[in-house]
């Protein structure tokens, strides 16, 4: 047995699926067989080992459009000292590699790519199909059937490359000198929570985990009690949470793809509670993500959809990058990254690292409501980002971006307070209460007049001046839905023509009359 050592950041592991490396333990298993009975039986590669280089983000688009591969920013042979992985300082002005193994004839999407190992697995070969399931098997160098060639072949295969400790049942032989090892096919499953500091501890929904051995990636997608399973394992496996769905991706920071590792264990549940540091802050960002991807978004179209064309092309996975700096610009969305390569920038950019939950969830809803803006009207969202940057009239941008920040805010509030609800109620959620207050009393000071409540007002019940007093904007409108609000978002380009066409759109309202009124409560 080779033994292995480890030193440093990383180590790249000798690799036991390799053709030649499995056609060296086949021979052996032949030169202590003379009478070999399975004459029918050859290494023949299976899958192969790639090494992706995208050039740009649009080829790493291309890259996340077959959901059924699994990609990662990091080697799959090869074994990292703990924290390694999280505190990656990416290569300047580089883009991520990405690594993956695919069945031999798998379509490849057009990037870049170089083949590093020539692989047979065979715990995914058909022939093996019918082998015999059990909870360990003695390595006794005598093979009469598949199963012990099958078994046989795994042992030799690890043991060449120093990696037989995943395989062995028992760390040393049984008295009779003989090795078994882990036979038995095994199911991952567990259950993913987050110790959210505002709702308490809460499942995170549709989080994808995946269990991944050498080459084999099995993938289980957690459901709304934080449940999930996978597709079977032999032996030692490592589970992995991937913060990414087909339609988003959440970066750990700009470049890097955001995970949470969990243990590396054999025939072992993993049940956790993500609490606290960059796992949380991912967590949260991706749960805001899903909800509005693939949860209720109370009828609103979706942000930007993987491989589908809208407008003026092809839209690849949004990009979701979770920035631990404050400093800066704050959160964005920037829908021009969707439409031209810049280099390694996100489409979206969380900056709410260490605030409360409500807020990272909130923030994350608010960009990706700007995503849906420019779904719902490009051209329209182009006008008024053009004018915003390009007019040099104050006035013009005050107004233009007044609109553009009211709408995600209204969704912001509505999509906030549906997870939060149960732990309080509007009055006392922050960012509510923030565009109540602020924005009404210093309406003439121009970045605090841009993020009104005024959408969102048209949606509740409440009459903020009635119930909290005179510093409150006049607010007697109600009965409109979100969606017959998103609906009007088509064609308006200023905060006026927004209110005009709501009131044309929606003539039977009871309290349409009241819509100017809202309005002027942050008029210039």
């Amino acid at each position: 047995m080779t033994a292995r050592t480890f030193s440093g950041d990383s180590l790249i592991l000798q690799n036991p699926y390799s053709v030649t490396n499995m056609e060296d333990a086949l021979q052996k298993i032949k030169d202590e067989n003379p009478d070999f009975p399975i004459r029918d039986f050859a290494i023949q590669e299976t899958h192969r080992y790639l090494k992706f280089k995208p050039n740009t983000e649009e080829e790493v688009g291309l890259l996340k459009q077959d959901s059924t591969i699994h990609y990662f920013d990091y080697r799959m042979d090869c074994e990292y000292a703990e924290g390694f992985l999280e505190n990656r300082v990416p290569d300047a002005d580089s883009i991520s590699v990405y690594y993956t193994a695919v069945p031999i004839g798998k379509a490849l999407p057009n990037v870049d790519y170089e083949v590093l190992s020539h692989l047979y697995i065979p715990e995914q070969d058909a022939y093996f199909d019918a082998v015999e399931n059990m909870e360990s098997y003695p390595i006794t160098n005598v093979v009469d059937n598949t199963t012990d060639l099958f078994y046989h072949l795994l042992y030799n295969a690890f043991a060449q490359t120093g990696n037989e400790e995943e395989l062995l049942a028992e760390p040393e032989p049984n008295a009779r000198g003989l090795f078994s090892i882990f036979a038995t096919k095994w199911y991952p499953s567990g259950n993913i929570k987050v110790n959210d500091d505002v709702a308490g501890v809460k499942p995170v929904t549709g989080a994808q985990v995946l269990m991944r051995q050498w080459f084999t990636v099995r993938q289980g997608i957690t459901d709304g009690n934080g449940n999930f399973s996978t597709g079977d394992v032999r032996g030692k496996a490592r589970y992995v949470i991937q913060w990414e769905r087909h339609n988003y991706s959440v970066r750990d920071g700009s470049f890097f793809q955001a995970e949470t590792h969990g243990p590396n264990v054999k025939q072992q549940s993993w049940h956790t509670t993500i609490s606290g540091g960059k796992d949380e802050y991912h967590s949260l960002i991706h749960q805001a993500a899903h909800d509005f991807y693939y949860g209720n978004r109370f009828a609103l179209i979706s942000p930007p959809i993987n491989n589908h064309f809208y407008n003026f092309g092809k839209q690849t996975q949004i990009k979701i990058a979770g920035r631990l700096s404050n400093s800066g610009p704050t959160s964005s969305y920037s829908h021009l990254r969707s439409e031209i390569t810049f280099g390694l920038s996100a489409q979206v950019h969380i900056k709410d690292y260490g605030k409360p939950s409500d807020q990272v969830y909130g923030t994350t809803i608010h960009e990706l409501s700007h995503a849906l803006h420019s779904v719902k009207d490009r051209s329209s969202y182009n006008d008024i980002v053009q004018d915003s940057f390009l007019s040099g009239n104050t006035q013009v941008r005050k107004r233009n971006r007044r609109l553009l920040e009211s709408w995600p805010t209204a969704v912001e509030i509505l999509m906030t307070l549906e997870r939060y609800k149960v732990r309080y109620n509007i009055t006392n959620y922050s960012v509510y209460s923030n565009y109540q207050i602020i924005n009404y009393q210093k309406r003439k000071i121009s970045e605090e007049n841009l993020y009104t409540s005024g959408i969102y007002d048209m949606t509740d019940e409440i009459d903020q001046r009635r119930i909290y007093g005179s510093e409150y904007p006049i607010d007697q409108v109600k009965g409109y839905t979100i969606k017959e609000l998103e609906n009007a978002l088509s064609g308006a380009r200023y905060w006026n023509d927004y209110r005009d066409k709501v009131k044309a759109m929606y003539p039977n309202k009871p309290t349409r009359p009241f819509i100017d009124e809202l309005f002027a409560n942050w008029q210039d």
